[in-house]
């Protein structure tokens, strides 16, 4: 089936829509990668692809729980986001959101123009109520636990009231996950109460008021180098600082990783076992897209430069939010 699929072929549980368009991944490997996939999904969860009608031609009939929806344009890395949403409206992303919008899709995962993704969100998605600024919230391997961070992006200018709100989706995230309750961290350069910016010091004192045993834990300020010895749920910050925390982790693991590798291909083959699972832990491109968080739907943003594998498990964690019902548990904050 291809075209715009706005009624589903049949009644699905959950409906994820997929960007094709804007990856360094060709859209044809992808695609080839989500077919293969289909299989490990329930069958009640549907997927439609977004993609180019020339790509649909050259794979011919998909296997059933896939539709694909044809576009005409695609919004490149270069393009200006606000342009780009206003202009290309019959692009995959700009059509992926407002599927969204619609609710013909339950959640939207794309490897796109990130700055586009996050102008579309906003003009076409809205804010949450209670919510006024969306952020990105990602998750990274610690000792103990995958740890959910955010803002990593979204967001260079805040005030006190932006990072709790970060902090009760943080927490809305994580009981997705199934941790009850979550313990909240703030990143900030001591673990004293007084240290940071009036801003930080403010979004301190509001979290240890609010802070409940029911239904989360505040520990206090987290210096970057205490992150991923675990024992946090979630870490709050904002996007500025967020998004270089982010990518030094990035550049770190793959730094370590990539030594790593080539030590246990000189020195003992027989790791090979342990490096691919390692690499599953610390290869940022491998894991899932980070999720934009405080818009009235579920969209997922994954990195450019994104393996397949981290689009699968972005459909993984598309799926298991709108099972947690993650939206309305953000709401009921």
């Amino acid at each position: 089936m291809r075209g715009k699929s706005k009624i589903c072929p049949h009644r699905a549980e959950c409906h994820i829509g997929i960007d094709l368009l804007g990856s360094e991944v060709p859209p044809q490997e992808l695609l080839k990668a989500i077919i293969a996939f289909r299989p490990a999904l329930k069958a009640s969860i549907l997927l439609t692809v977004l993609g180019t009608d020339d790509l649909y031609q050259k794979l011919g009939m998909l296997p059933d729980g896939i539709v694909f929806h044809a576009v005409s344009e695609m919004i490149t890395m270069e393009d200006d986001p606000l342009y780009a949403i206003r202009h290309k409206k019959r692009s995959s992303l700009y059509q992926g959101l407002q599927m969204l919008k619609e609710r013909h899709l339950d959640a939207f995962i794309s490897t796109g123009n990130t700055g586009a993704l996050m102008a579309g969100s906003k003009l076409l998605l809205s804010t949450l109520p209670g919510v006024e600024r969306p952020a990105l919230l990602t998750l990274l391997p610690t000792r103990t636990c995958d740890l959910a961070v955010l803002d990593v992006g979204a967001n260079t200018s805040y005030k006190a009231k932006h990072l709790v709100q970060f902090a009760f989706m943080g927490i809305a995230f994580q009981r997705s996950r199934g941790i009850t309750v979550p313990k909240v961290g703030l990143l900030n350069i001591g673990s004293e109460a007084r240290k940071g910016t009036p801003e930080l010091r403010t979004a301190y004192e509001a979290l240890k008021e609010k802070s409940d045993s029911s239904s989360f834990t505040f520990v206090g300020n987290i210096e970057a180098r205490e992150v991923f010895q675990g024992g946090v749920d979630v870490l709050v910050t904002d996007g500025f600082t967020g998004n270089i925390f982010l990518k030094t982790a990035e550049g770190i693991g793959m730094v370590i990783l990539e030594e790593l590798e080539i030590f246990a291909h000189e020195k003992d083959p027989s790791l090979k076992a342990a490096m691919t699972n390692l690499r599953q832990h610390l290869h940022y491109a491998e894991y899932p897209g980070a999720l934009l968080c405080g818009v009235k739907g579920i969209v997922i943003k994954c990195h450019g430069d994104a393996t397949t594998q981290s689009v699968l498990s972005s459909i993984h964690s598309a799926a298991r939010l709108v099972g947690h019902r993650f939206l309305e548990t953000v709401n009921a904050f």
